[in-house]
């Protein structure tokens, strides 16, 4: 596993991978003792010895007690340390910003909000933004922010391409930020971050293949294919919100007709429950609901119905192990869910739908600013590449 009989050329690039492989074995199956990460790694013992003296002194592991004795003195065990810093997530909604403190293990610490009118610019965002970050308390070591926010997301520019929900184009977030903090920020699409926290600490950790789909304001996916969250060329992976299934059908946010939103999304619930004339919010729609209105729960079952149109063309195209609900709408779930369950056992490809796994989402809200998190904390702790901003390398691989 270790890098030690990779050709010359770079020194430094085989010293940088096999302390990245060190730290994320630890960090993973920690508290390990030397034996079991020699194990694993095949380094060398003075190699892998220089390396865990590195991290021990910079404080990303600490040792954690001792491990049972084969004869001789009980071994050290090694423990990642999840306090060795921390990340602001943060998620961009509508009309609030959503902020939190994350730790190095996937723990949110604190969480803060921000208001703004809907409408407002990426400008005026971008000031809400700050002023919430100003209220979060001080970590005493900030790594980085991470950044969820719904449309098309230019990872490399940190630049939102396009957000229907916002009705943004090409809106810069990153740099802005990073001037201002002096540390990385990484953006990328929310229901991405949402699925990247699930399958690091949440639903989709089982899996190696997987789709989660958020349903709420917007409806959108992101997927995970051989364990790791596939984005597509320019980013827009996953945006199963605006799959056409009616093209004479309602006109969606993005300018098309008969997109999967617009008759699934909570505009679609709103709409249909002021044509009816029994709610005028999703709050009055719930809640008649769940007092036993059987034309507000129908409503619900519509929206589970198209929903499952939607996500069983998903699954007959990848075929993956589970699909896995979030988002905000889930509140609603013993309505529309039903619906949706039988809409794809009954439509897929018969051997899918009967492995097909379909669950909820762990983490719940908190899930979008963890992933935001996580973003951050991938980068930090993936083997360097040389590409792109790295927030690691002046804290695990630039040391000596």
């Amino acid at each position: 596993m270790g890098y030690q009989n990779l050709c010359k050329g770079s020194k430094r690039l085989i010293k940088d991978l096999n302390r990245a492989i060190v730290v994320n074995f630890i960090r993973e199956n920690g508290p390990v003792s030397r034996a079991a990460i020699a194990a694993y790694t095949n380094l060398t013992q003075p190699t892998l010895t220089a390396i865990i003296n590195v991290l021990l002194n910079t404080g990303i592991i600490h040792k954690n007690g001792k491990g049972e004795s084969s004869g001789g003195r009980c071994p050290a065990l090694f423990e990642f340390n999840s306090q060795y810093g921390f990340i602001a997530g943060i998620k961009i909604e509508i009309d609030r910003v959503l902020l939190g403190l994350i730790d190095l293990g996937g723990k949110l610490l604190t969480r803060h909000e921000e208001a703004f009118p809907r409408g407002s610019t990426g400008k005026q965002v971008l000031k809400v933004l700050k002023r919430g970050l100003e209220q979060l308390p001080n970590p005493g070591r900030l790594l980085g922010i991470g950044i969820g926010v719904s449309g098309f997301i230019d990872m490399d520019r940190g630049v939102v391409i396009f957000s229907p929900v916002l009705n943004w184009r090409n809106v810069p977030i990153a740099a802005p930020l990073e001037k201002l903090y002096k540390v990385p920020v990484l953006l990328d699409n929310d229901v991405n971050s949402l699925t990247l926290a699930e399958h690091w600490y949440g639903a989709g950790r089982p899996y190696q293949n997987f789709v989660c789909v958020t349903v709420g304001t917007g409806i959108g996916s992101g997927v995970v294919i051989d364990n790791k969250l596939y984005r597509g060329s320019a980013g827009g992976a996953g945006e199963i919100g605006h799959m056409m299934i009616d093209p004479d059908g309602h006109l969606c946010a993005c300018g098309e007709r008969g997109c999967l939103e617009a008759v699934t999304a909570d505009s679609f619930l709103v709409r249909t429950a002021q044509d009816k004339g029994i709610a005028h919010s999703i709050e009055d729609l719930l809640t008649a609901a769940t007092n036993g209105d059987r034309c507000a729960q129908d409503i619900f079952v519509m929206m589970g119905e198209n929903l499952g149109i939607g996500v069983k063309n998903i699954i007959n195209l990848l075929n993956p192990q589970a699909i896995i609900l979030g988002g905000e709408r889930m509140n609603a779930s013993p309505f529309f869910l039903p619906a949706f369950t039988d809409m794809v056992r009954h439509h897929s490809f018969p051997d899918v739908a009967r492995e097909l796994i379909i669950t909820e989402a762990q983490l719940g809200e908190a899930g979008f600013l963890i992933g935001a998190g996580t973003l951050v904390t991938q980068a930090i702790f993936e083997p360097p590449l040389y590409t792109g901003r790295k927030p690691g390398r002046n804290i695990i691989y630039a040391t000596t």
